[in-house]
């Protein structure tokens, strides 16, 4: 198993995690492993759903490896892309909303989890739009207003 790569110049230097864009199924997380371990596809992938069987624990580990690890020849993660990304107070009320959703959503899937799960992602896609929800209506009702007066 080698898991180190040699520069033009000789010198070793260690292999990097990443997500292939050649050889992947979903998002390349097993066979990234794979080609770092240098362990088979085949068994990371069976490993992955052996424990997607076992409480879905399986799925939570591969969405957080598919967010954790960069892709082939990408200097960030998507995580790291992501947090670049939450630079107004909105944005960042928005992610924590969506992360409070995926949380009700995890403790349970009954009818009203999911309309609070629903109400909370609706609540962070207006605040990560950056606008206030009373300017939205307010807007929308001065539209026609102005339309008339030109």
């Amino acid at each position: 198993m080698d898991t180190h790569n040699t520069t033009p110049e000789g010198v070793t230097e260690p292999r990097r995690l990443e997500r292939p864009t050649d050889g992947r199924v979903l998002g390349g997380v097993a066979a990234g492993i794979a080609r770092h371990t240098g362990a088979s596809v085949a068994l990371i992938r069976l490993g992955f759903l052996v424990a997607a069987l076992f409480g879905g624990f399986g799925i939570l580990l591969y969405a957080a490896a598919w967010v954790l690890i960069p892709g082939n020849g990408e200097s960030t993660t998507p995580a790291e892309r992501w947090l670049q990304n939450l630079t107004t107070p909105g944005k960042r009320a928005g992610a924590f909303l969506i992360g409070l959703a995926a949380l009700v959503i995890l403790a349970g899937a009954a009818p009203l989890t999911i309309l609070v799960a629903v109400v909370l992602l609706a609540a962070a896609a207006l605040l990560a739009d950056g606008r206030n929800p009373n300017t939205i209506a307010a807007g929308a009702a001065a539209a026609p207003a102005s339309e008339e007066t030109e």
